[in-house]
């Protein structure tokens, strides 16, 4: 009789069991789509190629003061300061026959300035430039190297594989964009020196936002954010670039002939993120990433797209899916901070790099990009008073 009633009370158990289970499952899988959603911040519609809509970042850029606070003043002096090297050193100061290297003491006394007295890179403890909202606009672009699919279990975080900022004057005459190497060494608001593209990995858009105010002492307007998988898409989306090759290369599956050079969506992400074939590395990448922005530059004002604000805007909003922006930044925004260039009929496309005495190594031996902070104190001054041209006319550009 106690059999009897002991089967049907065992069954029950194990229904509990398993719906506990089940519970518990469906807990963890609901949280875990709800985190990547959250880490996303976008759907992507394999269909159409395309992002849903216009997201926010993660964090608007509204919430960055209130969120980080002002940029920290950080004590470099409890870190080991960086050695530089150039073409005849390599780490530690030390050639390529072991012995010591005086050419990378001379480099960083030769880079050292009033605000940089040791000359690596990174700004004496105490000073910091003040952060200026001045007359022209400032919109920070980032390509980031977050993977989707399969490639997202191989590479884990997200850091910006492409830095670049827009500068529009006040008066429309035209559009000024400078590089940001992705290994420059800066301090990171709240972290200590690192390279720069980390800031993304370590506090998402806001922190990036901040650790480029904090290097260049300029208000950040506005930020785009472009991922590999919208990349491709953006460009497939315009029928591909035609993009001037510097020279012939081969990476992985694709072949670079020098000449103008018609690429897809593949080819593009390819020809950008190339550094493995160039004997200067990251160097020739933000060259060629920008010899990519020239023609799709050229490309949307071929197809009309600056004649005029009306047609900018609808332009604009053709490829705006395929990026993340600030909540503030939709395509009559951008069409108004564009307005005063296409009045002015100067769009002309003016390109330079962040000042940088060169390559060098971190105390923990990461190979970075060593700041200029005499010239980067120049930078930052034009960018305040909307004087880039100046600035070019000392420094050059491509």
């Amino acid at each position: 009789m106690s059999d009897a009633h002991s089967e049907p009370s065992q069954k029950k158990k194990w229904v509990k069991r398993i719906l506990l289970i089940l519970l518990i499952l469906l807990l963890v899988i609901t949280l875990g789509i709800g985190f990547f959603i959250w880490r996303a911040g976008h759907t992507w519609d394999s269909k159409t190629e395309k992002f849903d809509s216009i997201t926010k970042v993660d964090e608007d850029l509204s919430k960055i003061k209130e969120q980080l606070g002002e940029a920290k003043k950080l004590n470099v002096t409890e870190l080991k300061a960086p050695t530089v090297t150039n073409s005849d050193t390599g780490k530690n100061g030390t050639n390529a026959s072991g012995e010591n290297g005086s050419d990378a003491a001379a480099a960083l006394a030769a880079n050292a300035s009033e605000h940089d007295k040791d000359g690596d890179g990174i700004l004496d403890d105490g000073y910091s430039y003040n952060v200026v909202k001045g007359p022209g606009k400032n919109i920070l672009l980032l390509g980031s190297d977050t993977r989707s699919g399969s490639e997202a279990a191989l590479v884990s975080g997200s850091r910006a594989d492409s830095i670049m900022l827009a500068h529009i004057p006040a008066d429309g005459k035209g559009v000024y964009l400078v590089s940001i190497m992705r290994d420059t060494w800066v301090n990171i608001p709240g972290y200590g020196a690192a390279k720069i593209n980390a800031a993304l990995n370590y506090g998402g858009i806001s922190l990036q936002v901040a650790t480029v105010e904090n290097l260049l002492g300029i208000k950040i307007d506005h930020v785009a954010e472009i991922e590999f998988e919208g990349f491709k898409a953006l460009v497939n989306s315009v029928g591909g670039v035609d993009v001037q090759v510097p020279f012939d290369f081969d990476i992985n599956a694709w072949s670079f002939k020098q000449g103008m050079q018609h690429m897809d969506g593949g080819a593009a992400l390819a020809f950008v993120r190339a550094r493995y074939p160039f004997a200067d590395g990251d160097y020739q990448r933000v060259r060629n990433q920008r010899a990519f922005l020239r023609g799709m530059y050229n490309t949307m004002k071929a197809k009309g797209a600056l004649n005029n604000v009306g047609s900018f805007q609808s332009a604009v909003e053709s490829i705006a899916g395929y990026m993340r922006v600030d909540s503030g930044l939709d395509a009559a925004q951008i069409a108004q901070i564009a307005a005063p260039v296409l009045t002015s009929g100067d769009t002309t496309m003016r390109m330079t790099t962040l000042p940088n005495a060169g390559p060098g190594w971190s105390y923990d031996g990461q190979s970075i990009v060593i700041v200029n902070q005499a010239a980067n104190a120049n930078l930052s001054y034009a960018l305040q008073h909307d004087s880039m041209d100046q600035f070019m006319a000392t420094y050059g550009q491509d």
